[in-house]
This record gives structure tokens, sequence and C-alpha cells, in this order.
């Protein structure tokens, strides 16, 4: 993944990760003007089509992962976003103050990336028709998000030191974050059904996907069955899945794959993605992982902690000197 990708990951966690400036924001009465806008910034507009976009986009990510948002998370979600933006323009504002250009070619290495996440050229644009976006919205948006990467990488980043002696002592201090969990590596076999399905359609899914059990009692080999019939991306690859442990898939997914024993197979499981059959290949045991082997990917997560702060601190004290107003829309 090239530095600049990366790095957008990085910040876009960060900017998520402000509970305390969240819960310290005061949020006025509405009142029954019309506006076409959330917030402003030092007299700059956040758009409330690009809030309501980002909205969409996170409750989307809840029910892909199988979780309904509760009224309370609701409002917290809604209440989150709108800090989120407002932390991300005041960087944005920063980055400009210090004069901070933007290599265009940055800009289009990173559209590139974006793509790469779709299998043709058609899938990206019409993922950008449904999320109401356009190509040059997202250019506009990696080109801000990298002028933000930038400027924390010179003004925080490269002040942030991590020693072998600083991870070591973290390793030793925290001896329940170095447990490998359990593992279970398993295939599986997918017969999708869409995002509301109608009766019907989850007995024809649930129908089809009988009829591939079926054809395993009588000796069919998963993975050409995967091949021949998964809905999943992994069909490709026989339906592995590779090693997962507990959290990484949907509760209803995950409950019949730890139950399962090695080279067994689950009777249809359904999911908010459909049904599937679940084949496990392997299982690990809970182990604890030696220094040697985390140290290198233990000192990045160290600057990235660090980091986090940094960013905390300095975007609290942006707040206190911004001139800034929220107009949260529909909350109670």
């Amino acid at each position: 993944m090239p530095k600049h990708l990366k790095l957008a990951v990085l910040f876009m966690s960060l900017i998520f990760s402000f509970p305390l400036l969240f819960c310290t924001q005061g949020y006025p009465a509405q009142d029954k003007v019309v506006r076409d806008y959330v917030a402003t910034v030092n007299g700059k507009k956040i758009s409330k089509q690009k809030y309501e976009r980002e909205l969409s986009s996170l409750r989307n990510r809840f029910r892909a992962s199988g979780r309904q948002l509760t009224p309370l998370q609701e409002v917290e979600l809604k209440k989150n976003l709108l800090e989120s933006l407002i932390n991300r323009e005041l960087l944005y504002q920063e980055s400009v103050k210090r004069g901070i250009k933007v290599d265009e070619k940055a800009v289009e290495r990173q559209l590139a990336e974006v793509k790469k996440r779709y299998p043709t050229e058609a899938a990206f644009k019409e993922a950008l028709k449904r999320a109401h976006y356009s190509e040059a919205d997202i250019k506009y948006q990696l080109k801000r998000a990298i002028a933000i990467e930038q400027f924390i990488n010179e003004e925080l980043r490269s002040h942030i030191h991590i020693t072998d002696k600083n991870a070591r002592e973290f390793y030793d201090s925290h001896p329940d974050l170095f447990r490998r969990p359990e593992q279970v590596r398993a295939s599986h076999i997918l017969i999708k059904v869409g995002l509301n399905p109608t009766k019907e359609e989850k007995q024809k899914a649930m129908k089809k996907i009988k009829e591939i059990q079926e054809k395993l009692k009588k000796g069919k080999d998963f993975a050409e069955l995967a091949q021949a019939f998964s809905d999943a991306p992994s069909a490709s690859r026989g339906g592995d899945l590779g090693y997962f442990s507990r959290g990484q898939m949907v509760k209803s997914f995950e409950e019949a794959a730890f139950a399962l024993n090695i080279g067994q197979v689950s009777d249809p499981v359904e999911t908010p993605f459909g049904y599937h059959l679940i084949k496990v290949t392997d299982k690990r045991p809970e182990t604890k992982m030696a220094f040697a082997e985390i140290k290198d990917r233990l000192k990045p997560y160290l600057v990235d902690q660090e980091l986090r702060e940094k960013v905390r601190v300095y975007a609290e004290n942006l707040k206190k000197k911004a001139k800034i107003e929220r107009f949260l829309p529909d909350m109670p």
C-alpha cells in the first residue's frame, strides 16, 4: 500500500476516535431556517450533502457487519460524524496556512488505488453513482486528505521517536495484548440475497443452498462447488477465507465456524449477506506472540498511538481558537 494511502487510512481512523471532543461540544436548538450546510468553521461551510453522504456510508458499514444501530447510537454517530468533519476542516485550513502543496500525480496515484477496489471501471462508476459522487468529488477529497497527512507528518509525526526499549516496555506491561486468539481457517459457499430480501427471495436462496448441501453429502468436492456456485469473492479460491479469530465475522457465521470440527461442514447459516455452507479446514489454539515476532509491527503501532494523542490535543486547541457553528439536522 502506498505511503499516502496508508496515512489516509490512519488519518481517517484518528479523526473518528476523539470521544472526548464529541461529548464536550454543545449543539444549538434547531430553528426553522433551511440550510444547505451543517456547520461553519472559520466561515467555511460544511455542506449538508457531504454530511449526509458520509452518514449513509457509515450506516451501510454497520448493516454490512450485521449490526443494527440503536437510537442512542444513531444520535452519537451523527454527533461524531459532524465533529469528524469539523476536525478535518480545521486541519485542512492549517495545512493551507502552512503553504502545503499537493502534487497532482499523488492524487492520481491514490485515485488509481481506490479504483483497484472495484473489478472494472464500470463498477467503480456505478458505485460513485449510487453514492451520488463524481470522480471530481473523489479527487477533491483525496487532495484534501493528502494535504492534511503531509501537515500531520511535518508538524506532529516527525517529532515522535519510539525505541526498541520503549517497545519492549510496552510489550512487558501489556501481556494480554499479545495473545494470539484461537483461530479457525474456513471455506464457505454463499448464496446471496439482497439488502431487503422478500420472503420468496429468501426461500429461493435457501432452496439453492440446500441443493448444494445435498451434492456435498453425495461426495462432491467443497472447493469445486464453491467455484461453481458461490456468490462470494472467495469463490475463485474454492471458498477459502484464510484464518480468522472471533469478532472478525458476523456473529451467526462466527458461531457456526467456531463450533465445527476440522473437516466438518455446517448446515445452512443465515447472515445479512445470504445463506452459507461453512467448512472448517484448520484450527489454531490461543498462543502468546514472542517479542521478536511482534517488534517490527509494535513500533509503528506505538508511533500511531502517540500520534493519535498528539492529533487529539492539536485539534482540541484548534477548536478553542476557531469560530465554529453547528447546525446538526434531525436531532431530537
